[in-house]
């Protein structure tokens, strides 16, 4: 019986989240990132750079404080939820969109960004519009509000396991556009010269926002003061214009993601 109440003991230890005082008190902070998402998280050099990346160094400083540490771990986007649920992160970091489904699993802190589904295509096709689209095969990747907003339009999908492997199938001609977040498919264009988004706000939009275990109250509200300080501060206007609008070359209009009018009624 006693070996059973151990063994019931550690397993729910390992599932329960570190609080924030917890955290506090260990200066240390576990936040999951993707690994290569420019502009948003990568790699340079060996270390990790990116909006992610300063947004959680910022958030750390102001939370845990001057000298708290972080130790970034790397997920992906079918693995963001378990690892929260296991404890492995403290949060996540990592184009999280809020979605109802997600929200009976894991907590969502206020949003930080707003994003709609584009469509990245080759240049030498010239689609403007989704109704050229009707009849081909958009690639979409799984379980994402880009396939909600394709099924809704009624055309024709196929899947891909992440948004690399759409990539990959739509320059081997295995589709006739890429559809996804169009913060991540402005990003292609700019890497690769043959592509462009010329079609960038259809469906609803969504809110990426930082996931943490559920019921971790203190460290919810934590980070929903820190989001709103930093919108008041204006942090999202200043890395906006600082990193995202350079890096996507002025095609990335603003007023598609940023919230600051909305976070403006908490004075």
């Amino acid at each position: 019986m006693k070996k059973v109440f151990l063994l019931m003991f550690l397993t729910v230890g390992f599932l329960f989240g570190n609080s924030l005082s917890e955290i506090q008190k260990n200066g240390v902070i576990r936040i999951g990132v993707l690994g290569d998402e420019p502009p948003f998280s990568s790699y340079e050099d060996g270390m990790l750079t990116g909006f992610d990346i300063d947004f959680a160094k910022r958030i750390v400083r102001d939370i845990v404080g001057k000298n708290g540490k972080i130790e970034f771990v790397e997920i992906t986007a079918h693995n963001r939820i378990e690892m929260l649920q296991k404890n492995q992160v403290d949060m996540v970091i990592a184009e999280f969109i809020i979605d109802s489904d997600r929200e009976k699993l894991v907590d969502f802190s206020m949003p930080y960004f707003a994003v709609n589904t584009g469509l990245l295509t080759n240049k030498k096709d010239h689609y403007n519009s989704v109704s050229q689209l009707r009849g081909k095969t958009v690639l979409v990747e799984g379980d994402t509000e880009a396939e909600r907003d394709l099924k809704k339009m009624g055309l024709n999908i196929k899947t891909c396991n992440d948004m690399f492997h759409c990539y990959n199938e739509l320059k081997a001609g295995r589709g006739d556009a890429f559809a996804g977040a169009n913060l991540i498919v402005l990003a292609y264009p700019i890497i690769d010269k043959k592509l462009e988004v010329n079609v960038s706000g259809i469906g609803t939009a969504s809110y990426y926002a930082i996931g943490i275990q559920k019921g971790n109250a203190d460290l919810l509200n934590a980070l929903n003061q820190e989001l709103i300080n930093l919108s008041k501060e204006g942090f999202f206007k200043k890395v906006f214009e600082d990193t995202l609008n350079p890096f996507y070359k002025g095609t990335a209009d603003k007023k598609y993601f940023l919230l600051d009018d909305i976070y403006r009624i908490f004075g």
